[in-house]
């Protein structure tokens, strides 16, 4: 029964081959006669294999199918559309269940949705009981794309060295800008076109990989292109991957993800020879290692330093610190370019709004350099960005989480283990009851509310609470947001400073609502940009 390519394929072939020849046929003869011939001798057993083969796919197939059902006898009630995003899904749910969590289901995936009266008891959910690493990880096949495996030691590092950093880097930074739009943009003394979204991933990878990996690497096409690429074939592979039936996944998931690998290999050949110097200097440090913790004004940031203190010997290996650097790549990109993607497109819209952040630049601008600051001066700058982030939005949903341990809220329903569970930040965003005319892009709204006795420290671009979602909140809030906040104020302040931006063709912009609950921006629009007189 064993089939043999040497018997039954090369064998006949052969044999038939001279039996045939004194015929003289032509080449197409001879292939057809062979062709019928083992499709003969073969057809039987290919027929048999493959109706075991069908037999045995259909089996898992139902056993998934019964997990699946299984999965969803959660005593919630049900919203489920054969869509391709949860818009109509969401709506439908908030009108019957406005105060009560629902199990949304689209054509992917399926989420608890929790009203936000749940929000503070939600973002109270401890990591280990419902993470939001694990929610990405699960949602993006993180064994494979590394997302939502970052290290206790990585998130640490962003949250305070990162941070901690900033205010000293800041005329780095801006030169770094300066840099980054003299080599994308250039000097427009008559308007120049450009694709918004291409653009806005440019600029923010430039600019982040010069703090994270240096300007040496930083500029780097290569670097650059592996950083903007990373997104893109991560969600590529997880489409492909979610439309495929559950028991072809482990053999084509490879297949999926190469492009992922291939790029993550080619970013570690690249980090590498800085990785290896960097190491070496910190253990040969020895007592002095401290030193190489205080970021200088006229060096690179020492990020790998940062992490070498956090992790013991064993586990600061070059695979460990590759992927750190690929995963804050990853995660410091895609959110921050979406964000300054649209803060772009509201100030061609609103051009009134870049001469209000002029005239706030020059009061805390010295010799054209920001303060050393987290840059906080900027008040009217960063309402604008806030409302920008409030009315458009990188993912409808956030306090994202992936159910590890069953737990219950005061609302009564228990969350078993393996769900995934969310809020509904539109539902907050484009409120009535918070905003007046919520649908309205209000560059001062914060600013004003900032101005009310008692709000200094309230209403802030980088603030979480129950009124502005975009980053999480609770202990789980995005460890990033500071760093991200920073690099948009430094690259709106040379946008507003430098250049005159309009749309190529004013249009309501139509982002994509995709499957997982998160928006595409519209690639089709166009900004161009000027430079200013003496600029």
């Amino acid at each position: 029964m064993s089939f043999s390519i040497e018997s039954k394929i090369l064998e006949p072939y052969l044999v038939l081959r001279q039996s045939l020849a004194p015929l003289r046929l032509s080449r197409w003869q001879m292939f057809k006669i062979i062709t019928r011939t083992l499709l003969y001798e073969t057809l039987p057993r290919v027929i048999f294999f493959g109706t075991i083969l069908c037999l045995f796919l259909f089996v898992l197939s139902r056993k998934a199918w019964g997990r699946q059902k299984k999965e969803i006898d959660h005593g919630l009630p049900i919203v489920q559309r054969n869509d391709y995003h949860f818009d109509t899904i969401i709506a439908e749910g908030k009108q019957k269940y406005p105060d009560r969590p629902f199990m949304a289901i689209n054509k992917r995936y399926r989420f608890v949705v929790y009203p936000t009266s749940s929000w503070d008891e939600f973002k109270r959910i401890p990591e280990q009981t419902a993470s939001i690493m694990d929610f990405q990880h699960v949602c993006n096949s993180g064994d494979w794309s590394l997302i939502g495996g970052e290290t206790h030691e990585l998130v640490k590092t962003i949250t305070a060295e990162l941070t901690r950093s900033l205010p000293a880097r800041v005329l780095n930074r801006q030169q770094d800008a300066k840099m980054t739009f003299d080599t994308i943009v250039g000097h427009c003394p008559e308007e120049k076109g450009f694709n918004l979204l291409m653009t806005s991933l440019e600029i923010i990878a430039k600019i982040n990989a010069c703090t994270f990996v240096g300007r040496d690497l930083g500029r780097n096409q290569r670097w650059v292109k592996s950083v903007i690429y990373s997104p893109l074939f991560v969600y590529m592979a997880v489409t492909l991957l979610n439309a495929t039936p559950a028991v072809l996944r482990p053999i084509l998931r490879p297949l999926y993800f190469l492009p992922t690998l291939r790029n993550y290999w080619g970013m570690h050949k690249l980090l590498k020879p800085k990785l290896d110097r960097e190491i070496a200097a910190f253990r040969a440090a020895g007592q002095d290692k401290r030193k190489l913790l205080v970021p200088k004004t006229d060096e690179d940031l020492p990020f790998t330093h940062f992490l070498l203190s956090r992790y013991t010997e064993a586990a600061a290996t070059i695979k460990q610190l590759v992927t750190d650097y690929i995963q804050v790549s990853y995660t410091s990109t895609p959110t921050t370019a979406s964000a300054l993607y649209h803060a772009l497109w509201e100030l061609a819209q609103h051009p009134e709004a870049a001469e209000v952040m002029r005239r706030e630049l020059d009061e805390v601008m010295v010799d054209g350099q920001l303060p050393r600051t987290h840059l906080q001066e900027l008040k009217r700058m960063d309402s604008f960005l806030r409302e920008s982030f409030r009315l458009h939005p990188i993912t409808r949903f956030t306090l994202q989480r992936y159910v590890k341990q069953p737990f219950q809220l005061s609302d009564g329903a228990t969350i078993p283990p393996g769900i995934m569970a969310v809020c509904d930040a539109q539902e907050i965003n484009r409120s009535p009851e918070l905003w007046e005319d919520p649908d309205r892009f209000d560059m001062d709204r914060f600013y004003r509310l900032r101005e009310l006795e008692g709000n200094d420290n309230r209403y802030h671009f980088v603030t979480t609470s129950s009124n502005s979602p975009g980053w999480g909140d609770g202990t789980q809030a995005c460890p990033g947001r500071f760093f991200a906040t920073s690099t948009l104020k430094i690259v709106m302040a040379h946008v507003v400073t430098n250049y005159d931006i309009r749309l190529g063709k004013v249009a309501p912009l139509k982002s994509r609502p995709l499957v997982n609950g998160s928006y595409a921006p519209d690639d089709t629009v166009q900004i161009l940009f000027k430079s200013r007189a003496g600029k």
